[in-house]
């Protein structure tokens, strides 16, 4: 779920003993956003299925009354695409692979962690809340400086593309000279990592004239649903100005969001947090090209990228994430 969502996450969280629910409740009361309804055996669990709506179960296998299994295909039953996370005391393998065939996403073995646990719960969450991915869903990232994408919202743009996504970066470079062969390169290397298309017309850096025609027609041609590009407070000329030309451009797109470069300024203010601790062995080996073919930017150094995420992660339980502004919410 994107930290921006005002929606509230109802969780059904079905446990016996004492110990065990109060441990779970004090994890869930450390998450915003969660309305955790505590049922005690099974049979009550399925009463409240039945009659309520949910967006998280979390179940005992051992219950008193209905066990564990049916509750899931109980849940399974009434709403088959709620996820479902079991938390048990069986360690034989046999019973995690029966509450996978019920219908469980996910088994989790006591004793819990916590930090296990919420970030299972985060994850599972953000699937559920994802679009379904359509042949019209498009993405647009724009750059002021080559690997500005990569670096400020790769993770993001990879998770689109895994969606099913058509994502797109294109660069708009203020002159000839910041772009050298060897960065243009490693720009195509990466977006090939990270499962991506590069848009480079060569003919037009250094003409912000021609970039800004070029912006606006590909995005006539391509019709994004989204748009990210450089946070509008950037302090560093090329990528302030493509910030803009990207803002003006894209005034009929319906979501549009600033990402962190290595310039941008301290009025950054992010609102919108997205996980990208999956994602972020693959970006970081994206990141890497640039330095594998001799490019010398040390600002799209890999250790520097999970740095930014880990400290924008405070924001989401201590994981990884990429951090935006919003510049426009549809």
């Amino acid at each position: 779920m994107s930290s921006d969502s005002p929606k509230t996450i109802r969780v059904l969280f079905v446990e016996d003993a004492f110990d065990q629910a109060a441990l779970v409740k004090a994890f869930f009361n450390a998450l915003p956003g969660f309305s955790v309804t505590h049922a005690q055996d099974g049979d009550q669990a399925v009463k409240r299925i039945a009659s309520d709506s949910w967006d998280l179960l979390v179940t005992d296998l051992n219950l008193p009354g209905t066990d564990g299994f049916a509750v899931i295909r109980a849940m399974r039953a009434k709403a088959p695409t709620v996820p479902v996370l079991v938390t048990t005391g069986y360690t034989q393998a046999h019973y995690e692979e029966q509450a996978l065939r019920a219908g469980a996403d996910q088994v989790m073995i006591k004793p819990l962690s916590q930090n296990d646990f919420v970030s299972r719960v985060w994850s599972m969450v953000e699937r559920a809340d994802a679009p379904e991915p359509t042949k019209d869903e498009v993405i647009l990232a724009i750059e002021g400086q080559l690997g500005d994408a990569e670096m400020g919202c790769g993770g993001t743009l990879m998770r689109a593309a895994e969606r099913g996504a058509s994502v797109v970066i294109v660069p708009l470079l203020a002159t000839e000279d910041d772009m050298s062969s060897t960065e243009l390169k490693a720009a195509s290397i990466a977006a090939s990592i990270l499962g991506i298309k590069l848009r480079v017309d060569r003919t037009l850096f250094g003409n912000m004239n021609g970039q800004r025609d070029l912006i606006g027609r590909t995005i006539n041609e391509l019709r994004p649903t989204t748009v990210y590009l450089p946070a509008p407070d950037d302090r560093d000329p090329a990528r302030f100005e493509a910030s803009q030309i990207g803002r003006t451009a894209a005034a009929e797109v319906p979501t549009v969001f600033g990402y962190e470069t290595a310039t941008t300024g301290l009025e950054f203010t992010p609102s919108h947090f997205v996980d990208v601790r999956v994602q972020m062995v693959m970006k970081m080996e994206a990141l890497a090209a640039y330095q594998s073919v001799g490019a010398a930017r040390v600002d799209l150094r890999p250790r520097m990228a999970q740095a930014y995420a880990r400290y924008w992660g405070r924001f989401r339980d201590f994981t990884e994430v990429e951090a935006f502004e919003q510049v426009r919410k549809g």
